[in-house]
């Protein structure tokens, strides 16, 4: 028997449709949904204006059979026959992985299920986790922090190996080394924040996925103007350029803007990183500190 979902959000019944689809469902979870309003103007007669609506998505996906096709080819593939109306940045796990990371405890999991919106459910298989408690300890907070030490410091040698390169180099090998250090602090930031390790590497996804929880991506590279957009793009793509094209189209001036970018996102991630840290070991280890006993 199904459960009963009584949330609505734009275009629900629609993603779901579609998403059933292509995928042998479980659950899906809302972890986040944003309508992006745009307008477009015509000034040549007849004068009309258009009103764009995109919804996006940020779903956690539970499916009975492993996907057929790689995550980036199934997002792309529902944002095409939505007509771009919705777009949807999912995390996947089957319900055999899902089930055996609850029984091992998975902070994630646990929380995304049973503290955000469930869309759908085709039953209650995952309900039996209800009363599990999130994982709190000393080794828990130790994994996090090695985690993100490792993270940093790899990225922070990337961006340090930019500074000792001569103006002559290769300016879009220098693009392609700044695209794997974001790549590095984000995931650095998603394992400290919500303990997770995508399955999805694409850097717009994974600054997608950071900016539920800092507003750092959209701070340091916004999409707003021609500029803004081109940045982004040439960031997210530079390791796909590398590959594919012999010419060099970017200029010293395109690298030295987006290294810039770069070093003020890695140290605004460094200082809310442990910042956040700090206050992750004052929760694992004031709930595992020994108890003093006076004596009378």
């Amino acid at each position: 028997m199904k459960a009963k979902i009584s949330t609505k959000f734009p275009l629900q019944q629609e993603l779901l449709t579609l998403i059933k689809k292509k995928l042998p469902l479980h659950a899906v979870y809302v972890i986040g949904v944003n309508t992006d309003k745009k307008k477009q103007h015509i000034f040549l007669s007849p004068i009309s204006t258009y009103p764009q609506k995109t919804v996006i998505y940020t779903l956690l996906i539970i499916g009975y059979r492993p996907m057929s096709m790689e995550l980036g080819e199934f997002m792309d593939g529902i944002y095409n026959q939505m007509q771009q109306r919705c777009r949807v940045y999912a995390i996947y796990f089957t319900l055999a992985k899902a089930t055996k990371r609850l029984d091992y405890g998975n902070n994630f999991l646990l929380k995304t299920i049973f503290r955000t919106p469930c869309i759908y459910r085709a039953d209650d298989a995952l309900l039996r986790f209800r009363d599990y408690k999130i994982l709190i300890h000393p080794n828990i907070y130790e994994r996090i922090q090695k985690t993100w030490e490792v993270r940093m410091k790899r990225a922070a040698y990337l961006l340090s190996i930019l500074d000792n390169i001569e103006p002559t180099e290769d300016v879009t090998s220098r693009l392609m080394t700044m695209h794997y250090a974001l790549e590095q602090i984000c995931l650095g930031l998603l394992y400290a924040f919500w303990e997770i390790k995508p399955q999805h590497y694409a850097l717009s996804y994974m600054l997608h996925l950071c900016s539920h929880f800092s507003h750092l991506p959209q701070t340091i590279f916004p999409k707003e103007t021609y500029g803004l957009h081109r940045m982004h793009y040439i960031l997210c793509n530079a390791h796909h350029i590398m590959r594919f094209k012999a010419e060099n189209e970017f200029s010293h001036r395109d690298s030295d803007k987006a290294f810039n970018r770069c070093e003020r996102f890695f140290e605004e991630a460094q200082s809310l990183g442990e910042r956040h840290l700090k206050k992750l070991k004052e929760i694992h280890y004031k709930a595992h500190a020994p108890i003093s006993l006076k004596s009378s």
